[in-house]
């Protein structure tokens, strides 16, 4: 494998500005780096720094002002909504701070959610699929519950389930345990870092917690919208 071909992100001379008044605000200053295939990186910064808006930019959720974000290769700045969509829904799995689950829907349903929204061969096989790893997070007997009635680590779980069951090439985590407890957030990390390990993912993992982020191979720090290392 070639050097290029590590790499499964790369960021280039990234900027974001959003109006504010009469002038406008930069959010992130010029950031750039790679990230290789399989690697764990963490970013980190007080609140405000950028972090979460960094995160949209590298999922195509957000455009930059300047630079660009490549995902596998893929240039997001060249790719419509409908295309930035496609690859996300390919490449990527998230776990978000607050779960960010359908409250219609049971935790098996939410997990076969992105099976059925993929190609028909995810189709096929999203009940299969989604009940084992409702298992492999120990919510085997939780299938048909509802989100109200499961507990906030319990929530976190099937959005494991659910980032995970896509078998994705990359895992944006932001902040995934800012609405737990001490106790049930590690249990949460031990068990993403566990998943990710066996499935090989890259990890890219927001958090203002450093004991966290050292369980990473590499931090990105962030100050008021600047990389600083």
């Amino acid at each position: 494998m070639s050097e290029s071909d590590k790499v499964v992100i790369e960021v280039e001379a990234l900027s974001k500005s959003v109006a504010s008044g009469d002038s406008a605000l930069t959010i992130l200053h010029d950031i750039s780096f790679r990230v290789q295939r399989g690697e764990s990186m963490a970013i980190v910064g007080a609140s405000g720094s950028g972090k979460s808006t960094l995160l949209g930019l590298l999922a195509g959720l957000d455009e930059p002002s300047t630079g660009f974000v490549k995902l596998d290769g893929h240039n997001l700045a060249n790719l419509n909504e409908d295309g930035r969509a496609a690859l996300r829904g390919r490449l990527l799995g998230f776990v978000f701070q607050s779960f960010q689950l359908l409250p219609a829907l049971t935790a098996l349903e939410n997990v076969m959610l992105p099976l059925e929204l993929g190609a028909p061969e995810r189709r096929a096989t999203a009940r299969t699929q989604a009940t084992a790893m409702l298992e492999r997070v120990g919510l085997g007997h939780r299938l048909n519950h509802y989100p109200k009635h499961l507990s906030g680590g319990e929530q976190q779980r099937v959005a494991l389930a659910r980032a995970f069951v896509v078998q994705p090439q990359i895992l944006l985590a932001d902040e995934p345990t800012g609405n737990l407890d001490a106790a049930t957030g590690m249990q949460i990390i031990d068990l993403m870092f566990e998943m990710n390990a066996e499935q090989g993912a890259t990890l890219i993992l927001v958090t203002h917690d450093n004991g966290l982020a050292n369980r990473c191979g590499r931090i990105l720090r962030l100050a008021s919208g600047h990389l600083l290392d």
